[in-house]
């Protein structure tokens, strides 16, 4: 896999420092969050490169984008509108990251397997929470965090092959979400199946050459 640096910062400011779904819904507490952690997750990310005009060209336009992109996403919260923009973001960070992937995987502190080990982990935790915050299984400013401690703990131990571990943590989910919520949800079971789909997706993704 080639570096997915540009996704990666995407992936992080968008979903794990601020809800996404509240920027669509023209919630402005939420926007002016998610554009100051823009800044900050770039400059986080790839300090190392703007000492090179190529790397500090991208870096600036790329998180000027992102910001740009925030505000557009308040006009409207129909899924189409989300869908598009989503989208446009995913297709924008790869059309930076495809041209540049030999020059990343060479300068950036980042080694490419930590880049998309991270990009991973905050797909099947944040990125995911958002998703079923838009399709409306979990309300639109819920946290999830227990879904999104036991999506992580699962990504970690498929990806390093621990079976007893992924299958201890689905075990212990369940009896805590049943002894502190006590009525069985939907996300009871479709938590942890994402976790695990997702997780060995990602693992094959990340070992396979010829996927």
């Amino acid at each position: 896999m080639v570096p997915n640096l540009f996704l990666l910062i995407y992936a992080v400011s968008a979903y794990a420092f601020s809800n996404n779904s509240l920027v669509y819904a023209n919630n402005k507490k939420e926007i002016q969050k998610a554009s100051i952690w823009i800044v900050l997750i770039s400059l986080s990310l790839t300090f190392d490169l703007l000492t090179n005009w190529v790397g500090l060209l991208s870096v600036f336009v790329f998180t000027a984008f992102l910001i740009l992109t925030t505000f557009a996403k308040s006009k409207k919260d129909k899924m189409s509108w989300y869908l598009t923009w989503e989208l446009i973001n995913v297709g924008v960070a790869l059309a930076f990251t495809l041209p540049l992937s030999g020059w990343l995987s060479s300068d950036s502190y980042l080694r490419p397997p930590f880049v998309n080990y991270l990009l991973g982990l905050t797909i099947a935790s944040v990125v995911f929470a958002d998703i079923f915050r838009r399709v409306g299984i979990i309300p639109k400013d819920s946290g999830d965090s227990d879904g999104d401690f036991e999506r992580i703990l699962l990504f970690i131990f498929i990806m390093a092959g621990q079976l007893w571990y992924t299958l201890l943590t689905i075990a212990g989910m369940l009896i805590y979400r049943f002894l502190r919520y006590k009525k069985p949800s939907v996300m009871w079971i479709l938590s942890p199946a994402v976790g695990v789909l997702f997780s060995l997706f990602w693992y094959l993704l990340m070992n396979f050459e010829w996927i």
